[in-house]
């Protein structure tokens, strides 16, 4: 896909949704942040989700499953099996969109059963938040024993297509393989079947995209323009962390064997075809985590600018768009929270983030000022 093409989608897609596209505080000033914690004594929460009634699910990496609501926080179950190691272990969560007809969760985990893989397990959660009815729904996305490269992400759309960003286990065989699921942005259905528009054979069904490092943040759209779904966060090597479209094709991480990570994170030498990325860090990388996009009137400037979570650079990182590229970010509450993990734009219109210090965690609710 070319550069002007991508462009376009995205500048189409800004419109629907209503994002800032001219830049920061061009549009309208922005706001006074408030930040206040909800949860505290948390060891490395990983996500986090928001139910239609404003309670708030969250794992942990070491396997716990929690919900806050109303100032209680309430122990939901330890899930069997997760392998925490490294980057490993309970880390992606999604509520499904129709939440309040099925109650239906989904969890995506290393387990310690057999050989190292992630699963997506999806689970009715009682009105007496009871784990019933498990259905592992995809299995077999490869993991590194150490849990390196190896956290899954979830979302799920409007229209109940789950999607997951995977990691490329640290294998360099991994990223370009049509039959891995490793290194790849998956989309599958409730039950775990291939999602239409997906990539075509060779590529596994459940394959949307290819050729990526580190999945670490999704971020949808209300609904998708011309294929665009939103954008992802991805981990760079030494340099270059990206933020890239939610497109089908090859977004060019190909490290030669024996990973060799001094390969250009979209290697378009390579690949002329790989789509390039709307945002990136440069030399250094700051590793990038949970992605999100603000809504609402309120947020003033910040509308419609897409923030991630950032754990080396220990910050929040606003990036608004204009024509498929960069226009100008900002940085928010750096040093004050330590290592941020995950980022959601909540049904409320808050912002929520989890701290990934490994000690008394934290889950932050970000609104603006009134």
């Amino acid at each position: 896909m070319k550069k002007k093409q991508l462009a376009v989608l995205i500048l189409a897609a800004a419109l629907v949704v209503g994002m800032a596209i001219p830049g920061a505080g061009a549009e309208a000033p922005l706001p006074e942040l408030e930040a206040e914690a909800l949860v505290s004594g948390l060891n490395n929460p990983w996500a986090v989700a928001q139910l239609p009634d404003g309670s708030l699910l969250f794992t942990q990496r070491r396997g716990s499953l929690g919900l806050w609501r109303e100032g209680e926080v309430i122990h939901i179950a330890d899930i069997p099996q997760v392998a925490a190691r490294g980057e490993g272990g309970l880390t992606g969560l999604a509520a499904d969109t129709d939440f309040t007809e099925n109650r239906l969760i989904y969890l995506a985990y290393n387990t310690a059963a057999g050989s190292p893989e992630v699963r997506v397990t999806r689970y009715r959660l009682s009105e007496n938040l009871e784990l019933a009815d498990a259905l592992d729904i995809v299995t077999g996305i490869p993991a590194n024993p150490s849990g390196r490269h190896s956290g899954t992400q979830l979302q799920m759309g409007p229209d109940g297509i789950l999607f997951i960003g995977t990691g490329d286990a640290a294998n360099a065989d991994n990223p370009q393989n049509p039959r891995s699921l490793a290194g790849k942005v998956l989309r599958v259905t409730r039950e775990g079947e291939p999602a239409p528009g997906n990539l075509k054979a060779p590529f596994d069904p459940r394959i949307f995209s290819f050729g990526h490092r580190n999945v670490q943040g999704l971020a949808l759209f209300d609904e998708p323009v011309d294929g665009l779904y939103g954008f992802s966060a991805e981990h760079g090597p030494g340099r270059d962390d990206e933020m890239n479209p939610l497109l089908p094709g090859n977004f060019g991480w190909a490290p030669r064997p024996p990973y060799d990570e001094g390969v250009p994170m979209t290697d378009l030498e390579r690949f002329p075809d790989a789509v390039p990325a709307a945002w990136a860090s440069g030399n250094p990388t700051i590793a990038v985590s949970g992605l999100a996009l603000i809504q609402g009137e309120a947020w003033g400037g910040y509308q419609g600018a897409l923030v991630m979570g950032v754990l080396k650079g220990r910050q929040l990182r606003a990036v608004w768009l204009k024509d498929g590229q960069t226009a100008s970010q900002e940085t928010l509450f750096e040093g004050e929270f330590g290592r941020i993990r995950a980022a959601l734009s909540g049904v409320d219109g808050s912002l929520y983030i989890t701290t990934d210090n490994g000690s008394d965690d934290r889950i932050i609710r970000i609104s603006p000022a009134n």
